[in-house]
């Protein structure tokens, strides 16, 4: 009878998230129509503005790049039970890595430049990601107020620069350009589609190794699972927060040096629209597992290049990609609410 349940529960484990965001759509085409527009047409129109042509495949692949790195930041750090929502901040201290590395001297030797941009994002990611670490280890600060905070730190510090010491000259606020040998190499000619999608998928396989095949990985899961366990076990607690946070920070990090190298070559105010705050979202969707995270990003950069070739064509504001992306969310939420309680309530029938 375990068994039955047990399968049964796994049955619905893959198909309610469908159903789901099946829900989502029905309910965005439902705004859609008492705005005074056609939902078949509309949807029509985001398929193919998302996978009609080569140039849309493109970009839809570009947008995966951001969304996948940063959601496998936040998933990395969800699995330690630590709520870093502070990957947009992260994302954009990263990319001010990248740039400091792209417009130096470094930045003009072929290849070694591509590589340091990229560990400088990392690395400067990282760095931040300490300061929510430290003060939850040394005085137990939520870290989830703490990189709150530090996302408007971020970019406020971004903004200060760019209005000052690293602006360029003329009258808007963004950086110099960075040498072209930082700059990552475009895979498909007369789009914008670069070899950061490599990285990327590299960095999901990276995740999955660490996560699920070393005994560092082992072990944050296990805090995540149960910290008071994983203490009794001699685990180091602290150890495990350090690492998390490092890796997540430094994830979302590599994802604004992407940014930076592979589609703006600068860095300007709003470099990211909301990629790290997107994280969230798809960190939970895809279950904190690498292999999820990837379909989910996938997903939601559909949504975003699509609702872009719904508001060029029909005037749809972009911001309804948004609304169902937190659609997808609350079906996604109560199909998990509804799947909890089925599953109870058989497994009490059961005994």
């Amino acid at each position: 009878m375990k068994a039955v349940l047990l399968y049964k529960r796994t049955n619905l484990i893959f198909v309610i998230p469908f159903l789901s965001g099946g829900l989502a759509f029905v309910a965005g085409g439902i705004i859609l129509y008492l705005s005074g527009v056609d939902p078949v047409e509309a949807y029509e129109l985001m398929l193919k503005g998302s996978f009609g042509t080569k140039r849309a495949i493109a970009e839809t692949l570009v947008k995966t790049i951001s969304l996948l790195t940063a959601g496998l930041a936040v998933a990395v750090a969800f699995k330690c039970k630590l709520w870093n929502i502070g990957a947009e901040g992260q994302l954009y201290m990263g990319a001010l890595g990248g740039l400091l590395v792209g417009i130096s001297f470094i930045g003009s030797v072929p290849v070694i430049s591509v590589i340091l941009v990229m560990f400088a994002g990392f690395g400067l990611g990282a760095l931040f990601s300490m300061i929510p670490a430290v003060l939850k280890v040394k005085l137990g600060v939520s870290e989830i107020i703490v990189t709150v905070l530090l996302n408007f730190v971020a970019l406020l510090f971004i903004s200060y620069l760019l209005q000052g010491p690293i602006k360029a000259p003329g009258f808007l606020p963004y950086s110099p350009d960075i040498f072209p040998e930082s700059e990552l190499p475009i895979l498909l000619p007369t789009t914008r589609l670069h070899a950061g999608i490599i990285i990327a998928a590299l960095a999901a396989v990276a995740v999955y190794l660490f996560l699920w095949k070393t005994k560092v990985g082992f072990e944050i899961k296990s805090v995540g699972a149960n910290i008071q366990a994983a203490r009794y076990a001699g685990m180091n607690i602290a150890k495990s927060v350090f690492v998390t946070m490092g890796i997540s920070g430094g994830l979302a990090g590599l994802a604004g040096a992407m940014l930076v190298s592979g589609v703006q070559h600068r860095l300007i105010e709003g470099l990211s629209p909301g990629y790290g705050f997107i994280a969230v979202i798809i960190a939970l969707l895809g279950r904190q597992h690498p292999i999820g995270v990837s379909v989910v990003a996938f997903f939601f950069a559909a949504l975003l290049t699509g609702s872009e070739a719904m508001y060029r064509t029909m005037g749809i504001p972009v911001a309804f990609a948004q609304t169902l992306q937190a659609l997808v969310l609350v079906f996604v939420l109560i199909g998990e609410l509804f799947l909890r309680l089925s599953f109870r309530s058989r497994k009490k029938g059961a005994t």
